[in-house]
């Protein structure tokens, strides 16, 4: 059962308004048995899906006490999740997966069945009870709206929850579809003698099939009896009418009078016939008083998102082309704005190691020369740099945001986050080695070998793209949209040139205050400074008036970079950002 008791809750007001809170639920109380479906509705913003989730612990309430089966779930310890189902207005699922690999991923993330002889019967009833059998093979985003809300509550069937609460999956379907997910969620209430459904709608059709009917009005109850005592109470002829009748009223008014009464219809709920249940072949199989699916262990979650998100990559041709583009033109680029220069690099390169005594003229060539070669050599790690942190923004500015929703649905049904952000870093790390890598490789040799280590080169460039890579991952998991996300990404990277020192030379406090927050400077200033036993480096210091640091420095900072933007990452992706 159940039991809520003077529910409230308060926020703070917008930046401006007058008002000290804002009450958005103002002492809300009812009562749900088990095997019971309920309908909650009301005006639009008038509380209904702000009261689903206090039910669901997505926000707490400020007062009131809310009970479950005699628990009490502010106080003590809150459901399990695989004793909650929570279903959103929209099917949150990734559009290039199959309707089964949908389910089947849900069932791997809260289950541990994948892989026992129970896995695919219990795939098979999950999807046969919300008529989804034929869909089986069908890609998500050719689904209609009442393929994707029944998609929606299949996902949450995986855990058999003892309380499922779904949140407009009615609304905006046409007449028959509301019907039949209307029906369903009758079925669903049936076939688990401990289940409480609730279905938040702001549609007034179909509510015979609900056992009782919770009206609600500006952050206020004002009835909550068997759907046949609607019209009597609000005396009008049709359901539809009640909403305007509720003008009528101040919410204040409507509940006070509800107070009255509220025994009255309280007690007709408690008494009327419990309805019939569907036929058996269509319903999951009964698992009266058991205990709640145990939780995979964190490693088989990883394993299991990382699984999904290569799935989901290698269907999207458009990623798949722009990465392949992006690997392959970038270093190609930065060899093209080399090719001049490479010559008169190779040349200086042998004059200097020939110790010949230079005549006057030879020698105003030779500083020419040298002044070329540093400004292109400097320019060439620059390029890189650059261009490798472009596609480290690239790869991870929406990989949190985009997904934003289904995370949050995850999470609340015992995902860990650790193994979310764990296998974020499995993924995003391929790209990094195989970006960072080539670039180096493949621009190295063709131009003959630039000057300097290769492997510090290499090593700085992996860690640049790192580092990047996790600070635009952690500003993705920070940010409520994906394109808030991209835009910050795309900035970030914007300064990494101007404020790196190889184009303006910035003034030293100016300098010091800057660079460490510009994760090109170190991968650029490293890769020169390792260059310092070489010929090269007086020419690079001729050009470059930026003080330039250690390799071994350099990888430190980038490396704080790495940890800096992972921690960003962790504490956005725990941080709830339901709509």
């Amino acid at each position: 059962m159940l039991e809520a008791t003077q529910i409230c809750l308060e926020i703070d007001p917008p930046p401006g308004a007058e008002s000290e809170t804002l009450r958005l639920l103002d002492g809300v109380s009812f009562t749900a048995p088990q095997g019971h479906l309920m309908a909650i509705v009301g005006p639009s913003g008038c509380g209904k899906s702000t009261l689903l989730k206090v039910i669901a612990g997505i926000q707490e309430q400020s007062e009131g006490d809310l009970k479950w089966e005699g628990r009490d779930l502010k106080e003590e310890e809150d459901l399990h999740p695989g004793e909650l189902g929570y279903v959103p207005q929209f099917s949150l699922a990734h559009d290039l997966l199959s309707v089964e690999e949908c389910v089947a991923c849900s069932m791997a993330l809260r289950t541990q069945l994948p892989g026992t002889e129970d896995f695919e019967p219990k795939l098979a009833k999950i999807l046969a009870i919300t008529g989804l059998t034929e869909l089986a093979d069908r890609r998500v985003k050719v689904l209609s709206g009442g393929q994707k809300r029944r998609l929606g509550l299949a996902l949450e069937l995986v855990t058999n929850p003892c309380l499922l609460l779904c949140d407009e999956v009615t609304s905006g379907l046409d007449p028959k579809s509301e019907r039949e997910i209307t029906e369903l969620l009758r079925l669903l209430s049936r076939e688990n003698p401990r289940r409480v459904v609730i279905n938040v709608t702001h549609s007034l059709a179909s509510l015979e099939a609900f056992d009782s009917v919770l009206v609600m009005y500006q952050g206020r109850l004002v009835f909550h009896g068997p759907p046949g005592m609607l019209t009597h109470y609000f005396t009008v002829e049709h359901p539809e009418e009640v909403y305007l009748r509720l003008t009528q009223r101040e919410a204040r008014a409507w509940h006070e009078s509800w107070q009255k009464k509220r025994q009255h219809y309280e007690e007709m709920l408690m008494k009327q016939p419990q309805r019939l249940v569907f036929p058996a072949e269509t319903a999951l199989a009964e698992e009266q008083e058991a205990a709640p699916e145990e939780l995979p262990s964190m490693t088989s979650q990883m394993m299991t998102l990382l699984q999904r998100r290569w799935t989901v990559f290698r269907r999207d041709a458009g990623q798949v082309w722009l990465h392949l583009a992006m690997l392959f033109g970038f270093p190609l680029l930065v060899v093209i704005f080399a090719l001049d220069g490479i010559k008169p690099l190779r040349q200086l390169s042998l004059r200097q190691e020939s110790n010949v005594l230079l005549e006057m003229a030879q020698r105003t060539q030779h500083l020419v020369e040298q002044l070329n070669a540093g400004g292109l050599v400097s320019g060439l790690i620059m390029l890189q740099v650059v261009l490798v942190t472009l596609m480290a923004s690239n790869n991870a500015a929406r990989e949190v945001a985009g997904e934003r929703l289904i995370l949050e649905r995850e999470k609340l049904g015992g995902l860990s986050v650790t193994a979310y952000v764990l296998s974020k870093v499995f993924f995003l790390g391929v790209f990094v080695l195989a970006q960072s890598i080539w670039m180096g490789v493949f621009v190295d040799m063709v131009t003959g070998g630039l000057p300097g280590d290769l492997l510090t080169k290499l090593l700085l460039l992996v860690l640049v793209s790192a580092a990047m890579t996790s600070v635009c991952l952690g500003i993705s998991a920070l940010s409520r949209t994906p394109e808030k996300a991209t835009i910050l990404s795309i900035y970030l990277v914007g300064f990494q040139l101007p404020l790196s020192g190889a184009v303006l030379s910035l003034p030293s406090w100016i300098e010091g205050a800057v660079n460490p927050f510009i994760a090109a400077f170190w991968a650029w200033s490293g890769s020169l400074r390792s260059m310092s036993d070489t010929a090269f480096y007086d020419a690079v210091k001729k050009v470059t008036e930026s003080s330039l640091v250690t390799a071994d420095l350099a990888a430190f900072v980038l490396t704080a970079h790495v940890i800096i933007g992972l921690t960003m990452a962790y504490v956005g992706s725990r941080a709830s950002q339901w709509e």
